[in-house]
């Protein structure tokens, strides 16, 4: 799975060395968490997140953030077999994905994606992950939702029954698109 690409690092952001500053999505609330928020939740330990470089450069073209959480078993359609007595599924809350106005159509969304997958991959590996789970903005009004949704949906990604907005994927889903 691609996470570096050509030119393209992904790596643990570094406000000492990264430039947030000029970044522009298009999304005021993405611009103002990784300009505002970022710095202190990773220097928290409540988030870990990932920017897009081009190979010696500091500006960022793209980042994503991750955390770990857990999800109640009755959020799902049917319990999955092996599920805990406690009723709570271990996974990774993927919080936000934004790429840069000027590097939007690149693909650096994908890799960001594909970077995701594999850091969950890894996780599940050594402690246990069920799914990956996201909450498409709805920032933007009804017809960029769906198209947030649709982008989901096209990794595989699938709505929670009783909230349209919440989706998830499964590990299984995420060693199918690995190849394993």
């Amino acid at each position: 799975m691609p996470t570096d690409t050509g030119d393209l690092r992904i790596e643990v952001f570094d406000p000492a060395r990264h430039d947030r500053a000029g970044f522009s999505c298009g999304v005021e609330r993405l611009d103002n968490y990784l300009k505002l928020s970022a710095k202190k939740q990773q220097k928290d330990d409540m988030t870990r997140v990932y920017v897009a470089l081009e190979d010696g450069q500091a500006t960022i073209l793209g980042y994503h953030a991750i955390n770990l959480g857990m999800m109640n078993i009755d959020a799902l359609a049917r319990r999955p077999r092996g599920a805990p007595d406690h009723g709570e599924l271990p996974i990774l809350f993927l919080g936000q994905v934004a790429v840069s106005e000027t590097a939007q159509g690149q693909g650096i969304g994908s890799i960001l994606m594909h970077h995701v997958f594999e850091k969950a991959y890894r996780i599940a590996g050594q402690a246990g992950c069920f799914a990956i789970v996201l909450d498409v903005m709805a920032d933007g009004g009804e017809t960029i939702f769906q198209r947030r949704k649709s982008w989901y949906e096209a990794f595989g990604f699938q709505s929670f029954a009783s909230n349209p907005a919440r989706m998830f994927m499964t590990m299984k889903q995420v060693r199918a698109i690995r190849g394993e």
